[in-house]
């Protein structure tokens, strides 16, 4: 009897139990939504692969969005700063960047005057750096061989001022010039450095190396595009001290046998008159003028008995003269700029036609 009520008993309990096991596994009513235990992202990913069994919606797919395209990391930005050599010393090809110029040093090599009066002393030699350079700042820069200086195995060497395309120059924003340092050295010498100023207040230089007889092979690309509000011949500028009357611009000749410009190039002279239109004195030079053609510095020339030189107008007064630079032949745009000479002093354009 009591074998058969134990049987009874364990039987019921089991019947409970498998009821207890059915209702965990299918919940029903309310509780069913408010007990289940938050969704992971593994139960997400599978339930997201079932089959929705509920009405399809009816709207419209979102597009997808089109690939952004991946940028070309074969060719920088055409503003992006030029890479500075690992080692901080510049050989011919490499590019400088300082805040206001872009340097390119071109080439270097022997220099032979032609002038019999120009021969290095017994043992040495000249030897030349070639640069192009580019204001790429947003204010006036100004390019200068005093700037470099030469030492040859750590010793000082000589400046060389005898050749006709010396690098200095006045740059306005976008302009350029192509010249060249030159210097006297021994000729066994087994390094030779030149150190650049870029910055005078922070005393920061750079050094150039010189390499020898060494073309990096890069060519500048000229810029014929014409300045916009460029005055022309017979136009008339007041600024608040002067009057300038622009009379013409020209081709002229040298009659001096000692002053000819470089093969390939010519003289162009420009004419001017300045009234001082103030009730102050207002000085009025040669100095204050700036030549470019197809965008590159040109060199003046002094040659003429009416050039401008340096005078000082009193109030009332007038002067007449020329101003003449070396242009290159073929050149399409040539472009004079004058400057007064004040603290803010803005820069004129006179185009040659």
């Amino acid at each position: 009897m009591k074998k058969l009520i134990v049987i009874l008993l364990a039987f019921i309990m089991a019947l409970g139990m498998l009821a207890c096991s059915a209702g965990e596994t299918k919940p029903t009513g309310p509780s069913a939504v408010t007990d289940r235990p938050a969704k992971t992202e593994k139960t997400e990913k599978t339930e997201a692969a079932e089959p929705d069994e509920t009405e399809p919606d009816e709207t419209e797919p979102d597009e997808p969005e089109p690939d952004e395209p991946e940028p070309d990391e074969t060719e920088p930005p055409e503003d992006t700063p030029a890479p500075a050599p690992a080692d901080g010393v510049y050989r011919v090809g490499d590019v400088l960047e300082t805040d206001g110029l872009r340097i390119t040093y071109m080439a270097s090599g022997v220099y032979k005057s032609d002038n019999q009066f120009y021969k290095p002393a017994k043992g040495n030699q000249y030897i030349f750096m070639r640069f192009y350079v580019e204001n790429i700042g947003s204010d006036d820069e100004t390019v200068s061989y005093f700037d470099f200086d030469c030492y040859a195995d750590g010793y000082t060497c000589d400046n060389f001022y005898g050749a006709d395309d010396s690098l200095s120059a006045e740059l306005s924003p976008g302009r350029t010039t192509v010249g060249a340092v030159y210097f006297e050295v021994p000729k066994d010498a087994e390094e030779i450095e030149v150190e650049y100023e870029i910055d005078f207040w922070a005393d920061e230089k750079v050094k150039f190396i010189y390499e020898g007889n060494k073309d990096s092979g890069f060519v500048p690309q000229g810029n014929t595009g014409a300045t916009a509000d460029a005055y022309k011949p017979g136009d008339v500028v007041e600024t608040d001290s002067l009057k300038i009357t622009y009379i013409s611009a020209k081709k002229t000749k040298s009659d001096n046998q000692f002053i000819k410009p470089k093969k390939g190039h010519h003289y162009v002279t420009f004419s001017f008159e300045f009234e001082n239109t103030s009730d102050s004195d207002v000085i009025v030079s040669c100095l204050s003028f700036d030549c470019f053609a197809d965008g590159a510095s040109c060199e003046g020339s002094y040659f003429r008995d009416d050039d401008i030189g340096s005078v000082t107008l009193s109030p009332g007064r007038k002067t007449k003269g020329t101003v003449t630079f070396e242009v290159p032949d073929g050149a399409e745009t040539v472009e004079v700029e004058y400057e007064e000479m004040s603290l803010f002093g803005d820069r004129i354009v006179f185009a040659m036609k």
